[in-house]
């Protein structure tokens, strides 16, 4: 399984996808990103936890904001990937499904990043079984914390960031400032072409590998 999808991974960047309602092709590292070595199961309920004392109401609600975003363009896709908040944490959460939301000092040791998203757990296939997302202590405006974390959670639906993409083209186009979104709070028609991509692939092979394990018996 795991050489089959890195053989996936490593064609399906090179795939020019097609969006029904844009006039333009979805085109890797163009507007549309690369995909990711890493992304959630299907139908995986997230839970997300946040780290107790480093959020504010109003900045946990546009948290949430972007886990519904990221919830309904799941259900969209065929991802069937869901987000829902799980209570605050004191640490990293390693649970089947577990994402934690915290901070640390990133900008002034990183001067290229204000966030990371990074897997905790995965299988041998590269999907994921729990990861933490990072913030930076400085990133308090609610507005750049809600694309920041819808960037982020793009990282767990299978995308890379795309460094050459247009501006405004995609939700994995760099950041400008610590606290300023890319001009974008949630996915754009591109970035849900190549999730659905992604998912469609996962469960293709995952439906070939059910049917192998039957015939051998």
């Amino acid at each position: 399984m795991k050489t089959i999808l890195l053989t996936i991974l490593i064609l399906l960047p090179m795939t020019v996808v097609r969006a029904q309602d844009v006039a333009e092709a979805c085109v890797t590292n163009r507007n549309a990103p690369p995909v990711s070595a890493y992304y959630w199961p299907p139908d995986t309920q997230v839970k997300v936890y946040l780290t107790a004392g480093m959020f504010t109401a109003e900045q946990r609600d546009m948290l949430f904001i972007a886990m519904k975003t990221w919830t309904a363009a799941g259900s969209q896709t065929g991802a069937g990937v869901r987000f829902v908040y799980a209570g605050e944490a004191e640490g990293l959460v390693s649970c089947q499904g577990c994402l934690t939301v915290t901070r640390r000092d990133i900008h002034k040791n990183d001067r290229k990043h204000y966030a990371f998203f990074n897997p905790l757990k995965q299988s041998d296939g590269g999907l994921l079984i729990s990861a933490w997302i990072d913030f930076d202590f400085a990133t308090t405006s609610p507005q750049a914390l809600q694309g920041f974390m819808a960037h982020e959670l793009g990282h767990g639906m299978g995308l890379w960031d795309c460094t050459t993409c247009k501006k405004k083209q995609t939700i994995m186009n760099g950041f400008p400032g610590i606290n300023s979104n890319n001009g974008l709070i949630a996915p754009s028609t591109c970035d849900l072409e190549v999730v659905r991509q992604v998912y469609r692939m996962q469960r293709r092979i995952a439906n070939n590998i059910v049917a192998d394990e039957t015939g051998n018996e």
